[in-house]
């Protein structure tokens, strides 16, 4: 697991088109965007102080400065593992029904569930583990599990937030329904074997329309029970990369983990995922908007705070 994660990405920007940013051993880097085409990007003080929601508590716990770690749930118990951000020292988000199968009914969390990178700054101890200690999963979840596929989880002891040149390894929320970047990050894993870990990589994809995507998803041959209510408002759509036929398609064996954006040097987490969708004529895939729960996300991550 250490080989596969040994080297932090680092993301400040996103390059235009929809190329593949690169696997975990190259870095990546705003510099590499914003000498090239300085105007596409401006300073997050600029943005926060025309922003119209720059009073919530989401936006004033951003740290402008930052960069994300591929981060996973596992559990002692299953095989599986759940993809997960920062988004406090102590909070990550994550999918609720990727928790639903690592979380046994008679069992509590952090008695065999952690989260773990391998970078010894952010993890003090015990090889990189920080165990869990409550999930919170969207109270609507249980109504429309896609829909509201969401759920935070609280650590048992928080992680080192700063690195030594005063960078934070916790994602903001994006607070807005409007993004302003066309492209998305996603940090996916793949090729998966047996006694063997995945790779990983980050790709970086264009953002496309509730009609466009709609109309990939009126391709399927069966109907996705989770998403039966169509793809709404609060959700965004990203279509695969076509620039590399070798790429991993959406339809094969894969892991994906929050949709992120950059705004300047600050990475925000957009999206969460909905459900997988295995039909490889379909080259789309759904998440939903981080600003549609941020009500809720902000009272579970810092309660008792305006």
């Amino acid at each position: 697991m250490a080989d596969v994660y040994k080297i932090l990405i680092l993301l400040g920007a996103v390059v235009a088109g929809g190329a593949v940013l690169g696997e975990v051993g190259s870095q990546f880097s705003v510099q590499n965007v914003s000498n090239i085409d300085p105007g596409r990007y401006h300073a997050l003080g600029l943005f926060n102080n025309d922003h119209p929601s720059r009073k919530r508590l989401a936006v004033r716990k951003c740290t402008s400065f930052n960069f994300i770690f591929p981060l996973k749930i596992f559990s002692t118990e299953e095989p599986y593992f759940c993809p997960a951000v920062f988004i406090s020292p102590e909070s990550l988000l994550t999918s609720a029904l990727c928790l639903r199968m690592l979380q046994r009914p008679d069992e509590h969390p952090s008695s065999h569930m952690f989260a773990m990178v391998d970078r010894e700054e952010v993890f003090f101890y015990e090889h990189g583990r920080r165990y869990v200690s409550k999930i919170f999963v969207h109270p609507k979840f249980e109504e429309e599990p896609a829909y509201y596929n969401v759920a935070v989880v609280k650590l048992r002891n928080a992680v080192y937030d700063r690195d030594a040149l005063g960078r934070s390894q916790v994602a903001c929320l994006w607070a807005e329904n409007r993004l302003k970047n066309p492209q998305a990050v996603l940090g996916e894993w793949f090729e998966f074997q047996p006694e063997q870990n995945p790779s990983f990589r980050w790709l970086d994809l264009p953002l496309i329309t509730r009609k466009e995507c709609s109309a990939e998803l009126a391709k399927l041959k069966r109907p996705v029970p989770e998403l039966n209510q169509g793809v709404q408002d609060f959700q965004l759509c990203v279509r695969e990369s076509r620039t590399n036929s070798s790429l991993t398609r959406f339809c094969d064996p894969r892991s994906s983990g929050p949709l992120l954006t950059t705004l300047g040097s600050t990475v925000y987490v957009v999206g969460m995922p909905t459900v997988h969708i295995d039909e490889c004529g379909v080259e789309v895939e759904v998440f939903n908007r981080v600003s549609h729960y941020l009500d809720w996300i902000e009272t579970v991550v810092w309660p008792g705070q305006e």
